[in-house]
């Protein structure tokens, strides 16, 4: 694996990690403040929160992306193999 991919990935995955945790840290300051509501509240934070996990991992890909030299990372296929 190239450093390029390997710095991509690293990020990629610290931001999909930030995505995941944030949302933990509202909802456990939810249950100290309104534990009768926080029931509630996090059964409709949950599709909030999947979708904080998927902005992170494509910040995080970005953010690799650019420290990297700004090009993506593109997967090579062997000659005369089609891409479908």
């Amino acid at each position: 694996m190239t450093p390029q991919k390997l710095v991509v990935l690293f990020t990629t995955l610290t931001g999909g990690a930030l995505g995941l945790f944030a949302p933990v840290g509202v909802v456990k300051w939810l249950l100290q403040t309104e534990p009768e509501a926080a029931g509630i509240l996090t059964l409709f934070f949950l599709p909030v929160c999947c979708l904080l996990v998927v902005l992170g991992l494509l910040m995080g890909r970005r953010l690799g992306v650019i420290v990297t030299g700004g090009r993506a990372v593109q997967r090579v296929t062997a000659p005369g193999v089609e891409d479908q």
